[in-house]
């Protein structure tokens, strides 16, 4: 089975399993849970249209079989099939070991995905953010931060593509070393909403995008529901920013219980309706959410394989924490989603944070001096020592690279960032990371 190519790079065998696919999508009476008992019992989307007189093993009746059998199915599913040949984007199928771990574990699990970027991002630790299409300025910075955050530890940061929130989280996490999963409740060749326009280009080029929907799947309000599953399923938890009392982002929320994912709110300030959605999550016990911190501590155990911890966690990132949390103190103390720390800081700090604030709001793929701050993160007369260590042992994740060279984690992820940045290395699954040849 191929690793996920374009249709036209499918190799029969996998054309077959695609086909055998469509065929279970779209035969009436089939939900995504079916075919997931089809794909668990059977093993794969082939085998369980060749089965169906025993369909009864994966807990579906007569009828279900019976419709398989007319054929009726062949119609829809030939359009997909016709729209998928001239497609700019990779295949996912459910047999192919790239597809994500966590989520083939869903009792929902999508039979197939279209994918378009860097699907090795599948493979890596991953956290959703999402949030209110109408939010706020505080809460638009508090997700840019936690993104960021988040993303230079080398957790991917996932989100919806929407506006406000989703954007945010997406735009600061695509330039770090975690980066960004966007998906969709369109087709993947259908870019909504407009104006995300610049956010779509480049997660093209750093990032990934998402659809389980055919090509050419319009927005229908009811697909995004259907998608939000997507979004927690492929994540250790979901943090929700800001969220109205009738809120999408509290269907995610939702979701990840059912899915036995952790779920986080920021509480955000009393009788905020923006954020009364939050309040309503932690009082049903949702864990809020201070610090980019709160959370690395909390999913330590599952993100230890991959080298994250606290430690992970850059001092210039905390520093901007804590200048985050003293901007809206007086508004609402230790309720802002950022950590409480001392009110009272020199004007050259407040300077910072006004400089860093703004950073955390601004697209990080928009134009900007990179080469210098790359520069900056990776000093030429440091640089050479960690190359060398990469070009002699091969790959190596960030602790055993770090405790091999005897510097601080947050130091090396620093310098890691910084060589991305100019090319020189390159992430790999895992947060392991090679010198590029």
């Amino acid at each position: 089975m191929p690793e996920g190519f374009s249709w036209t790079e499918l190799n029969e065998e996998a054309r077959t399993e695609y086909w055998a696919s469509l065929a279970l999508r779209h035969c009436a009476g089939l939900g995504a849970r079916s075919c997931s008992r089809l794909l668990r019992t059977f093993g794969s989307a082939y085998a369980a249209v060749q089965s169906r007189q025993r369909w009864r093993e994966a807990g579906l009746n007569q009828k279900q079989a019976a419709e398989m059998a007319t054929g009726s199915w062949r119609v829809t599913a030939r359009q997909e099939w016709d729209r998928a040949r001239d497609l700019d984007a990779d295949i996912l199928l459910w047999t192919n070991p790239l597809y994500p771990p966590l989520l083939r574990q869903l009792p929902d699990a999508p039979v197939l995905l279209y994918c378009q970027g860097d699907m090795s991002l599948f493979q890596a630790p991953a956290f959703a953010i999402v949030g209110s299409r109408r939010s706020t300025d505080h809460g638009r910075t508090v997700a840019a931060h936690m993104a960021r955050c988040l993303s230079s530890c080398g957790v991917t940061i996932i989100s919806g593509m929407a506006l406000g929130i989703d954007r945010v989280a997406h735009e600061n996490a695509l330039m770090r070393i975690g980066r960004s999963i966007g998906v969709l409740g369109t087709g993947i060749d259908v870019m909504y909403p407009p104006g995300n326009k610049t956010v779509f280009d480049s997660m093209h080029q750093h990032g990934l995008l998402v659809s389980e929907f055919m090509p050419g799947a319009q927005p229908l309000p009811e697909h995004f529901p259907i998608r939000n599953r997507i979004i927690s399923g492929l994540a250790l938890g979901v943090l929700v920013v800001e969220a109205a009392s009738r809120s999408g982002s509290l269907i995610t929320a939702r979701l990840a219980l059912e899915q036995n994912r952790e779920v986080y709110a920021v509480p955000g300030p009393a009788l905020d309706s923006h954020c009364m959605g939050c309040q309503e999550l932690v009082r049903q016990g949702a864990r809020p959410v201070f610090s980019a911190e709160d959370v690395l501590h909390d999913l330590a155990e599952q993100l230890r394989p991959f080298g994250i911890s606290q430690a992970s966690l850059s001092e210039d990132e905390k520093s901007v924490q804590e200048n985050t949390a003293d901007t809206h103190g007086s508004e609402a103390e230790g309720e802002t989603g950022c950590s409480a720390s001392s009110k009272k800081r020199s004007s050259k700090k407040n300077n910072k944070e006004d400089s860093n604030t703004a950073q955390t709001v601004t697209p990080a793929f928009q134009e900007q001096p990179r080469l210098d701050a790359a520069e900056q993160l990776a000093p030429a007369e440091r640089r050479a020592f960690l190359l060398d260590c990469l070009r002699q042992r091969g790959p190596m994740q960030a602790d055993d690279l770090a405790c091999t060279l005897d510097i601080a984690v947050s130091e090396l992820n620093a310098m890691l960032v910084g060589l991305e940045m100019l090319g020189q290395v390159r992430r790999l699954p895992g947060a392991r990371y090679e010198a590029e040849k």
